[in-house]
């Protein structure tokens, strides 16, 4: 019988990795330097991840669990619109507080060479589904444009953030995400607007 995967050891690498991507910078950040922290084998970092890069496609599992605990505290009673900028403020606050533009600059360049990142961008990762719930509310309430389909709305949304976190990356970070990228998205979420 094969050994039953340990969930704690592969989410204590994940959190190692992304602390010492932090604060270390990615490219300075060597597989060794993760086991020795994490307190793992090589054998235990390989039984999860080939290779370094693999834990790119990571950062959606701690984004996800950080949403999750934003949206059961939120107020789901609040306008709609209200909410979804709640979120964006959260994203923002939580980019500059845990991942440099750097970091975050080595994910996007992984998606564009395409290696392999599809859960990032997966329409069944939390993010996208509260995304989702959160417009379908306000449409019923008529706080949402109703005219275009609440899933469209929600890639739309998907691509607005990402490109305001592009535009960060591509500008090396010269601003605090938190205020100007929150700015920006307050301002042109107005398409949502009924």
């Amino acid at each position: 019988m094969g050994k039953k995967p340990d969930e704690t050891l592969r989410q204590r690498i994940i959190d190692t990795a992304w602390e010492l991507f932090y604060s270390q910078g990615y490219g300075n950040t060597t597989i060794n330097d993760i086991i020795r922290k994490a307190g793992t084998s090589k054998g235990g970092f390989y039984y999860y991840f080939k290779k370094k890069d693999d834990l790119l496609n990571s950062l959606y599992v701690v984004f996800d669990r950080e949403y999750e605990k934003l949206y059961s505290d939120m107020d789901k009673k609040q306008n709609a619109i209200d909410q979804i900028r709640q979120v964006s403020k959260y994203v923002c606050e939580f980019i500059d507080s845990n991942v440099s533009y750097e970091l975050l600059s080595e994910l996007y360049i992984s998606q564009l060479a395409r290696r392999k990142q599809d859960a990032f961008l997966s329409h069944d990762r939390f993010y996208f589904k509260m995304i989702l719930e959160i417009i379908e509310g306000g449409q019923r309430r008529g706080e949402v444009r109703g005219d275009i389909v609440a899933y469209d709305l929600a890639e739309h949304i998907l691509m607005l953030e990402r490109g305001i976190l592009i535009n960060w990356c591509v500008l090396a970070g010269q601003y605090k995400l938190a205020d100007k990228g929150h700015t920006d998205f307050m301002l042109y979420t107005t398409f949502l607007l009924p």
